[in-house]
Formats: C-alpha cells, structure tokens, sequence
C-alpha cells in the first residue's frame, strides 16, 4: 500500500473514531476494508493504537524526536485530530513490514495498559513495548529464551537476543540456543549463559537479580566490573530494601481510605476498619534472630513456603465492636484490598486459597500491632510445626477465598453464617482476624502476597461490614 493510501485510511480511521463520516463515507469505507486485506491490518491497528493511547497519554511523549519533527507532524495544524496525529507516529515508528522478534504464547488473568504491541495470546511481537498491569504474561523470543512478565511491569522488547525491563519483575528461562540473551535495566545489565533467574527492577533504578538456576553476568552501567552469579546467589542493589521498608513520606496528603467513624453502606449495613477505635492490622514472620514488628507497614504480607521456613508469614486484623455493643448480627462480611508486594515470583505460586481465622481466645485480643512478633502474637506458637497456621486451640476457621495466580489487584470478600456467629459470640468488643495461605509455592522465592492496612496512603484498609439490628 502507497504511504499516500495509509494516510487516507488513517484520516479516515480518526473520523471515524470522532463520528464525523457521513452515513455514504461509512458505507464506502465497509466495502473497502472487506475488499482490501491490506486496508483491514491498517485500520484496525490505527482503532488499536487509539485505544491505548486514551488509556495512556504518556505514550505521546515517548514518541521519537525525529518523528516529532517530520513532515506528518504539521498535519496537525491543519485541524486533524492528535489521536490521529499519534496514530501515524505510531504506524510509520514501526512501520507494517516490522520484523517479528518474539511470540506472546501465554497470557493469564492480563490487563495491559500503553502498549505499542498487540497483547492477543499468540500474537507475533516486532520491537516495541509491553505494559503489564495485572496477571502473568509469557514471551518467547525466536532465540528460543523465555520471560515470565509479571504484573506490574514494563518490558521493551528490542529484538530476538535482547530486552530492557523498565519496571518490575520477569522470570528468565534461557536455552543453549540463546546463550548472551539479555536484558537491560536503568542500572544493569544483565547477560545470561543457559540458565533460569529472576530479575526486578523499580522506576528509581534499584535492581535485584536471583539466579535460580546455571550462571548469569551482572554488569552494573558506569562500570567496568562483570559480577557472575551461580545457583542460589543474588545481587542486590536497593530493591529488597526499598520493599521491605516502603516509604511513605512523598505523599503528605490525608488518605480518603482511613476512615476512622461508623460509615453507613446503605440497606441497613454499616462499615468499620482498622482505622476505627481499637482497629489494628500488622503481621508476622518466622524469622528467630529478627524480632522487627510491622504495624507501621502499608500493608500486611502472607506467604507459606515448605522450601524456606523462615519466610512464612501470617496476617492479624482487629476491628472495634464498640458501636454495635447489644445488638444483633444479622450479617457481616470482612473486606481486604489485595495489594502488589514486589517480593518474590508470581510464576512459582499457583492460584492460591488464603484461610481466614477468627482469634476464639479473647484473653489474646490486646495485641499491639507495634508490638507483634513471630515469638509473641495470639493463638501463635513460634516452635510449631504448620508455620502458616494459628493454634487451633485458641482459633476457629472462619471461611477462605482465592487469588489467581498474577492478581495483584481487586479485593476479597469473606461473607457466611461462621462470620456472622464469630462477631455474635464476641464479648470484649474487639474481632482479631488471622489471615493465612494454605497454598505453598512451588519454587524457592515464591510471590509474598500483600494486603493493605490503615497505614496505605492509596488503598482501602480491612473493612468489616455489617447489618446489625436491635
């Protein structure tokens, strides 16, 4: 097709998109995209290009310099709209008769948000960038390597040998076949020789490399030195840290989702969290030495792990009863806000099932969330042999829910008649809740799923909402 034909059609695209054609112009269009195979891939990359870029306006600024300052660009004074404008800048930087370097042959539970490259399980990809937001996405470049992208993350794929993670998290499986594939970070770059490992990456440029398996090159940019890394080793710079202890401080904003009052949820439901009263949340780790607490984390993280028993973990929520003191439950439901942790691989931990347990010793439910340790937490014992369990002695199962394998988004909902009977058999006004993770992980280095709590500053914390009457 002659460029002066795509641009015909790309006008023709944008009018279409602002419902400017007339009803004859529609019409004569229709016939022409059922007659020409060609004009079909032009228009429907312009209508897939313009979706992404109302979805991301960001990819308006990326566009290359020298595309901003060719001819095309003055077409945009001439009263043509800049989704179109765009559109074309889009279509000519790749062109159609961009080569393919790679395959999306898997894509599970994904939600993509500005990316230049189509995002259909089994589509051939050219040079250009994948923006994951939700779920796990595989690639298989021609060379043979694969890329567990994991949600939220942002890869540029460059060509068969070769990508650059600009943010999050993907998983390397590396083949004789494609020996020196790498990928690029802001601060490092990596070069594998046959093996498996994992790579993690922040829009701030700390990064965190875990081999899993052979041996890779870490070449941190601005210097000389190439660290090699084997089975089981890792290099760290900055990334774990950063997770481990978010900070907090740049938005100095008062969060919405703290509610610290009795909100009413319509038909007769009234909502509390863990912001209200006596309210809590916080979590625990079976680590020895380590006796941190993690009250002040904007999130509580849950995790079970055979594999490395140290790194179990387990979720305490508290809510304050006070407000409904005499009356009746007639119905109740818990409410968690999932979380993205950014520590460990969503690939080696299946769709999970988390248990929910209702703390039945109420001598336990002055627990401080300051003050909460793997040696010292309610219905726990540090020497038990189900790490990832409360005592059943002084804890009663109230229910469970799941969470796909790559969700990091949404929000759980506990609802049934053991909920209801816990809340109406309580009677020192406060409902310790235990979250924990039946499902283990199947390689080392398995996803730490994470909730948010009353510190978040963007996410909803626990909420308990409830129908009572009198």
């Amino acid at each position: 097709m002659k460029p002066a034909e795509q641009w015909e059609l790309l006008e023709l695209a944008e009018r279409y998109m602002s419902g400017k054609l007339s009803e004859e112009e529609t019409a004569a269009l229709d016939a022409r995209l059922r007659a020409e195979p060609e004009a079909r891939e032009v228009f429907a990359k312009a209508l897939h290009l313009d979706a992404e870029l109302r979805f991301d306006q960001n990819l308006v600024r990326e566009l290359p310099v020298a595309a901003r300052k060719s001819q095309w660009w003055k077409y945009a004074a001439t009263g043509a709209g800049a989704a179109c404008i765009t559109l074309m800048a889009g279509w000519f930087a790749v062109g159609p008769s961009a080569p393919t370097v790679a395959t999306l042959i898997q894509a599970k539970q994904c939600q993509w948000a500005g990316s230049s490259l189509p995002t259909a399980q089994g589509a051939r990809l050219s040079p250009g960038t994948l923006d994951l937001i939700e779920g796990i996405a595989t690639l298989r470049f021609d060379s043979g390597a694969e890329i567990v992208l994991e949600a939220p993350a942002t890869v540029e794929v460059l060509d068969a040998m070769n990508c650059r993670l600009k943010r999050g998290t993907v998983v390397a499986d590396v083949p004789p076949s494609a020996h020196g594939f790498s990928i690029d970070t802001t601060k490092a770059r990596v070069v594998d020789w046959g093996t498996k490992f994992g790579l993690s990456t922040g829009e701030d440029g700390n990064y965190r490399v875990q081999v899993l398996e052979g041996r890779v090159d870490v070449n941190r940019k601005g210097t000389s030195e190439v660290k090699q890394l084997t089975k089981g080793q890792t290099d760290d710079h900055g990334w774990l840290q950063s997770r481990l202890n978010p900070d907090q401080t740049a938005d100095a904003e008062p969060n919405r989702w703290q509610p610290n009052m009795v909100m009413d949820g319509g038909g007769g439901w009234q909502i509390i969290s863990t912001a209200f009263g006596h309210g809590k949340d916080s979590y625990i780790q079976s680590v020895t030495k380590n006796t941190r607490d993690f009250g002040s984390d904007p999130f509580f993280r849950v995790k079970r792990s055979e594999m490395q028993p140290e790194l179990n973990r387990k979720g305490y929520v508290a809510f304050d009863l006070s407000s409904f003191a005499g009356r009746h439950f007639e119905d109740a439901e818990l409410v968690l806000t999932i979380e993205p942790s950014d520590l460990g691989f969503a690939s080696m931990v299946p769709d999970s099932t988390f248990d929910v347990y209702g703390l039945t010793d109420e001598t336990e439910d002055d627990w401080e969330e300051n003050g909460l340790t793997w040696q010292h937490s309610p219905a726990h014992d540090p020497e038990q042999t189900e790490r990832n369990l409360p005592m059943s002695s002084k804890a009663k199962l109230l229910g469970s829910f799941e969470i796909a394998q790559g969700v990091n988004r949404g929000t759980r909902v506990l609802r049934g008649k053991a909920l209801r009977d816990f809340l109406a058999a309580d009677t020192n006004r406060i409902a310790t809740f235990i979250i924990c993770r039946e499902t283990d992980e199947t390689g080392r280095g398995g996803l730490v799923h994470a909730f948010a709590t009353k510190e978040s500053t963007g996410k909803s914390p626990p909420l308990l909402r409830v129908k009572a009457g009198h």
